[in-house]
């Protein structure tokens, strides 16, 4: 349900026998007592119902049906959303992918749902596709649900992932995810905070003039990068997520950032005692700044296409610059990562700013 809301439904109709009533409202949580949420006993009794101005519902309503006891994630949700909005009329159905394909999503016009007739397209899950998965009783059903829940969401990621976060990060990511939502108590804000301390360390070991201890912090910086995944992920899992925990991320993540980077430069400066790298850090202030309108910009616009070249904008400013970091400081050669970072950010954000430019123009133009 809580999926549900997220995904704009505004009401929602739950049958069970009229005797287990309380007992299904006390499993509701928060939606327990909703002038959204109606109970009946049987679906068919939708259609007939009548309001208090003699209305009823209209068969041709959209609806999405949910059969057997379903875990799924948000991208399950889209895909079937997706394809109603495709094609209204006809009823879209996705079996779950347990091996009794005990459950489904269904949606399309209320009443051709209720027919279990009329025209219906089945969903084609992607092969790597583990949800939705319906519990049917056998003690293993809920680990097993909880690993795919877990699992689903490096597929949910992979768009704006960059390719070693994908293809490294959330691969151990995941998995710590899961263990801590599935053995611990711990939330995803705290885990942010721990992750920030961590990470301001790895930028204090970047000031320090010695090779093994910035050797150190650069492989200490990629682990914080690779937790750095875990917060949201756990959000999502623990159903948590919140605007707040949102942008404390984002915030937290851009200090540690301005931080390491900070700490690199005093480094570099310590170990060539160039006042060059000093110059540095105010021009790199000014480029994080200009990243950081050139991104709130970009944030502002709303649309497909909008969406698509955001996707983008997450790859291209990702965490996968934390491996050239490690290179660079096996190298002894950070100083090459300082002076790029001081003058690519206004590239990056000039770049962005001229890309969304014709976007902004042609939805205002649409408006």
């Amino acid at each position: 349900m809580i999926n549900c809301e997220r995904a704009g439904i505004k009401r929602f109709v739950v049958a069970a026998p009229r005797e287990l009533y309380p007992d299904v409202a006390r499993a509701m949580g928060r939606f327990k007592g909703s002038d959204s949420v109606s109970m009946v006993e049987s679906f068919s009794e939708i259609l007939n119902h009548r309001d208090a101005d003699g209305l009823g519902i209209d068969p041709s309503s959209p609806c999405v049906s949910f059969s057997g006891n379903l875990v799924f994630a948000k991208s399950q949700l889209a895909r079937i959303l997706g394809a109603h909005a495709s094609n209204p009329r006809s009823v879209h159905r996705a079996v779950s992918t347990d091996r009794d394909q005990g459950g489904e999503i269904a949606t399309g016009p209320i009443g051709e749902i209720l027919k279990r007739g009329g025209i219906s397209t089945a969903i084609a899950a992607p092969a790597a596709s583990l949800l939705p998965f319906a519990l049917n009783g056998r003690p293993e059903d809920r680990e097993e649900a909880e690993l795919r829940l877990a699992k689903s969401i490096r597929e949910e990621s992979a768009h704006k992932d960059a390719p070693m976060a994908r293809w490294v990060d959330r691969r151990i990511s995941w998995r710590i995810s899961y263990w801590l939502a599935a053995h611990t108590r711990v939330m995803p804000n705290m885990v942010t905070v721990a992750n920030t301390a961590f990470g301001l360390a790895c930028a204090w070991m970047f000031s320090v003039p010695n090779y093994w201890m910035r050797l150190f912090a650069a492989i200490f910086f990629l682990i914080s990068i690779t937790i750095d995944g875990v917060d949201g992920e756990l959000a999502r899992l623990k159903m948590v997520e919140s605007d707040f925990g949102g942008a404390l991320d984002v915030v937290t993540d851009n200090i540690v950032h301005v931080g390491v980077f900070i700490g690199l430069l005093i480094g570099c400066y310590r170990v060539d005692h160039s006042r060059a790298y000093l110059y540095l850090i105010p021009i790199l202030l000014g480029g994080f700044m200009m990243c950081t309108y050139a991104i709130w910009r970009a944030f502002k616009i709303k649309g497909e296409q909008a969406a698509a070249w955001l996707d983008k904008v997450d790859r291209w400013s990702g965490r996968d610059f934390a491996y050239l970091v490690v290179v660079l400081a096996i190298a002894n050669r950070l100083e090459y990562f300082a002076w790029g970072t001081a003058f690519g950010t206004y590239v990056f954000a000039l770049v962005l700013i001229w890309i969304t430019g014709p976007i902004a123009s042609s939805i205002i133009r649409e408006d």
